[in-house]
């Protein structure tokens, strides 16, 4: 998977980085906007100095992409039986980042003030969600070059239709009550009736 890429510099500190994400991810969970939050209030909150945060982030850009990388755990293996299959576990995937309440606060934070940070909202889409997609593609055209899926299907669409339903769960606050594995498998059960092959 495509991983978002970081200059060379100073010898950083992997407290100061854990700390700091942490912190940002505290604040916005607890009501604070991107717009609102300062690299001071970040460090005061994450008990860094300031000078540690602003030689390892020039931006808050910068470091709002390395919190938004941080909350998007790496995908599994991608290997099952079936493309049916690898499709619910990536979902499950999704879904269990959309049960973790700071990690989806971020995300709704991002997506409500995209007009006020346009480099990251395109970046976090060019080097995070990217990837992540065209590994769906992949996984819809494995299904169809193996005979499970239609050779005629829209493959973009197919794969909003089965992320669709999480990331409305997520933009709506609502998805304490989903099971990864069962949610996942009941969305590709029903998309499949409609995609799979006879």
């Amino acid at each position: 998977m495509t991983t978002v890429r970081r200059s060379a510099g100073r010898k950083r500190d992997p407290r100061t980085e854990v700390a700091a994400r942490e912190a940002v991810l505290d604040l916005v969970g607890e009501g604070a906007t991107l717009t609102g939050l300062s690299l001071v209030a970040i460090a005061e909150h994450a008990g860094v100095s300031r000078n540690s945060l602003y030689r390892r982030w020039k931006t808050k850009d910068d470091l709002y992409l390395d919190v938004l990388d941080a909350i998007n755990p790496p995908l599994p293996d991608f290997d099952r039986p079936s493309a049916r299959e690898d499709l619910a576990a990536h979902l499950a995937v999704l879904i269990e980042r959309t049960l973790d309440r700071r990690a989806s606060s971020m995300l709704r934070a991002l997506l409500a003030e995209a007009a006020a940070f346009p480099e990251l909202h395109r970046r976090y889409f060019a080097e995070i969600v990217a990837p992540r997609r065209e590994m769906m593609y992949r996984i819809i055209r494995r299904g169809i070059a193996d005979g499970e899926i239609r050779s005629d299907v829209d493959i973009p669409f197919v794969n909003e239709l089965l992320v669709g339903p999480i990331l409305a769960r997520m933009g709506s606050g609502s998805s304490e009550a989903l099971d990864p594995r069962e949610t996942s498998r009941r969305i590709v059960d029903l998309v499949y009736s409609g995609i799979g092959v006879p």
